[in-house]
């Protein structure tokens, strides 16, 4: 029997993650990898390949997600545009930090009382445009570097069967983004100095957010899932009240907004989400996928969304690293036993961690697939 195509095996891993997704039965789970700067390595690179020649270390990347087994979905990696997206410096291994070293945001936290004005007057995009001309000048070029190359390196992952779940950005308001631009400590001063203004900011940033949403998915070119959820909306970071007042309204109607265009909702949540766990049910049945990182608690999480919605997860970075394969092997297996029937996607806690032990990487994916 002669092998699939890359085009026979991108449908068929674009399928798999459908049914996956509408919470149908699968043929095995589909697998997510989130783990560029471990694949690259285990391909025989050095992250800083990546940064030095980003064709060569995607190159390697494709290499490394080969030789783990049938991955369904993975997309390109271009980190060094991730400085833009928190308004952030970069630290970059071979430049400021070893080869294998993982890459480092460096948050300039930016934003002063008054430039809430001016996302309110001005909108949150303008804003935007100008803090990084004169706080981050370098990214000017950054993206005229890789931007021309982002289409290339996305046909290579198409071509060579892989998935990209995630096309765009969604609505959920702007308390991410003005925690990030802010910083934590004033940002949370200003929720008790100036709520008025900061809700103001937060209603501007959702308008203007979900008017470029639906601009977006109004084209024929839809993405599977619109990128959602957060990591400083956790609860270990605020309150409930705040929560339903800042965060969960925006968040939710983003999310509503995407089904209306037949777009589902990948919710990547950081840090942990435990008390806010039942909001969940308010969102449209069948169309979302609930991403823990490992901090969450996915079995309790299970237990109330279990038939309301796809899960990923969640295997912890710590045990990649510090546990033994035996370890990593029976905790996806009980992902898979406890998950399967009800849509799940196998999937790391965020990310697998750069120095996770290749055995642990591969237990995982033998418990996958069944071998």
């Amino acid at each position: 029997m002669s092998e699939k195509t890359g085009q026979e095996l991108y449908n068929e891993h674009l399928e798999r993650l459908k049914k996956a997704i509408r919470m149908e039965k699968t043929d095995r789970p589909p697998v997510s990898l989130n783990a560029e700067a471990f694949t690259i390595q285990y391909a025989g690179g050095k992250v800083s390949d990546f940064f030095k020649d980003p064709e060569y270390g995607n190159d390697l990347f494709l290499k490394g997600i080969k030789m783990l087994g049938d991955i369904d979905c993975v997309g390109p990696s271009t980190p060094e545009t991730l400085g833009a997206f928190f308004m952030s410096k970069m630290k970059l291994p071979g430049r400021d930090l070893p080869d294998n070293a993982i890459w480092q945001i460096v948050e300039l936290n930016p934003m002063t009382v008054e430039d809430y004005d001016v996302i309110i007057e001005k909108g949150f995009m303008y804003y935007t445009q100008e803090a990084t001309k004169k706080y981050i000048p370098e990214t000017e070029e950054i993206m005229a570097r890789l931007m021309p190359l982002m289409p290339k390196l996305a046909q290579k992952f198409i071509d060579a069967g892989y998935v990209n779940m995630i096309g765009m950005c969604g609505g959920g308001g702007g308390y991410e983004s003005l925690i990030a631009y802010r910083g934590i400590s004033n940002f949370m001063k200003d929720l008790h100095k100036i709520p008025d203004k900061v809700m103001a900011a937060i209603e501007a940033m959702h308008a203007e957010g979900i008017q470029n949403m639906r601009k977006a998915l109004s084209g024929d070119n839809k993405p599977l899932c619109i990128f959602s959820g957060g990591a400083r909306a956790a609860g270990d970071f605020i309150s409930m009240k705040t929560f339903d007042k800042l965060v969960w309204p925006y968040l939710k109607e983003g999310i509503e907004v995407a089904a209306e265009y037949d777009v589902n909702a990948y919710l990547h949540l950081d840090n942990c989400w435990d008390r806010f766990i039942d909001h969940f049910l308010d969102l449209p049945k069948g169309r979302c996928i609930f991403s823990p990182d490992g901090t969450t608690d996915i079995f309790k999480a299970h237990e109330v969304l279990g038939g309301h919605m796809c899960f990923q997860g969640d295997v912890p970075a710590a045990l990649f690293t510090l546990g033994t394969p035996d370890q990593v092997y029976a905790y996806s297996r009980r992902l898979i036993d406890e998950f399967s029937d009800q849509g799940f996607i196998m999937g790391s806690g965020c990310s697998v961690p750069s120095n996770a032990k290749k055995e642990n990487v591969e237990a995982w994916m033998a418990a996958t697939f069944g071998r």
